[in-house]
């Protein structure tokens, strides 16, 4: 990877603002993007895409050299004009370019055939604290799926993952103006940026929406395993934690859960399940903990009250068996005490009630 990664970053964020305004939160500005040698169907040789917190707000597809950058929420496309997207689209093709000149070079670091399929991958982001002072900031790239080389601001040096990126780590490190300029990139201008994104988001951003949690009860495939799982759906922003309780032990260690999931609606979504022994599910208790929530929400599973659907069913069954057996005894009654009373005629031959005999 010949180009320093200053130089990339660079063009990414220039010409913002400062906007004086503190926030209630700490808040992150991230970009991602991924060339790969040979797309399919679906995928775009290279793609960039930002987000403010966890707000997807700008993206870029392109091939061969085509694309446009587009906005993904309305507060940043009702805030900046053609010049910003004519920008980030020239930005985001300079940046495609680069990853197709490095690409080789990085084959020939792990002496791969130029024929295979590679990907290129690299993400970089900044933190400005609820005090509005700059926090943390990375930058790190990834090759094939791997890591491959971060910067460290602390030492102003380059890790390197593998021997193929010690290459790249020696030659960024010869000029040490590389790190220190991606290090004042991280602090000054993507900071400079990250408020002004933060001032357009405005309450979108600093909402804090709490969320609806439930716990149900599963069984295996033999019906003897049983476990609770605690779903928590709608909220955001998308830090959250789940904790099990069992009798007021802590049964975290034994929980299993699936990460934070975009919900599809501007919102998140996750769960957390602990296996429990059959008959003991009410000395479980899921606690979930949120910037939504004023204290910790502590729930349980509760048994459905209503009668198993098998029951239902049998109940009805014995039910129309009990009402049949009535009408055939009643219905035999009348056909045998109805010759003897002359009060009835023979039923017609297209119906099996007896009709009572006219005046």
């Amino acid at each position: 990877m010949e180009t320093p990664a200053f130089i990339l970053l660079l063009l990414l964020g220039l010409g913002a603002a400062l906007l004086p305004e503190t926030f209630g939160r700490s808040h992150w500005l991230r970009y991602f993007f991924t060339g790969v040698s040979r797309p399919g169907s679906g995928v775009s040789e290279f793609t960039v895409v930002g987000y403010v917190d966890e707000v997807q707000f700008v993206r870029f597809e392109g091939d061969g050299g085509r694309g446009q950058a587009e906005p993904r929420t309305p507060w940043i496309r009702d805030n900046e004009g053609k010049e910003y997207w004519a920008r980030e689209t020239q930005i985001a093709k300079d940046t495609a370019q680069y990853f197709r000149t490095n690409l080789p070079t990085l084959q020939g670091y792990y002496n791969q055939s130029k024929e295979g399929s590679h990907t290129v991958q690299g993400m970089y982001g900044c933190q400005l604290r609820e005090d509005d002072t700059p926090g943390q900031g990375f930058m790190q790239y990834g090759y094939d799926g791997r890591d491959y080389i971060a910067l460290d601001k602390a030492t102003l040096s380059w890790t390197a993952a593998d021997a193929g990126a010690l290459n790249t780590k020696r030659k960024w490190e010869a000029d040490r103006t590389i790190a220190e300029r991606d290090k004042a990139y991280l602090e000054d201008e993507c900071i400079e940026w990250l408020r002004k994104y933060v001032g357009f988001g405005g309450p979108s951003l600093t909402r804090a929406d709490p969320p609806e949690v439930e716990v149900t009860r599963h069984t295996g495939p033999d019906g003897e395993d049983v476990s609770l799982r605690c779903r928590a759906l709608g909220f955001y922003p998308a830090d959250i934690k789940f904790k099990w309780e069992r009798e007021g032990k802590d049964m975290s260690q034994e929980m299993e859960f699936v990460g934070t999931r975009p919900s599809g609606d501007g919102n998140f979504q996750k769960w957390a399940s602990v296996n429990v022994p059959r008959g003991e599910e009410q000395k479980y208790v899921c606690v979930v903990e949120h910037e939504g929530l004023a204290q910790p929400l502590a729930v349980k599973w509760v048994p459905d009250a209503s009668p198993p659907i098998a029951a239902i069913v049998g109940a009805v069954v014995v039910i129309l068996l009990v009402t049949a057996a009535v009408v055939g005894f009643v219905i035999w009654k009348r056909k045998k005490s109805g010759p003897k009373g002359g009060n009835y005629t023979p039923a017609s031959s297209d119906s099996s009630i007896p009709m009572k005999a006219s005046a």
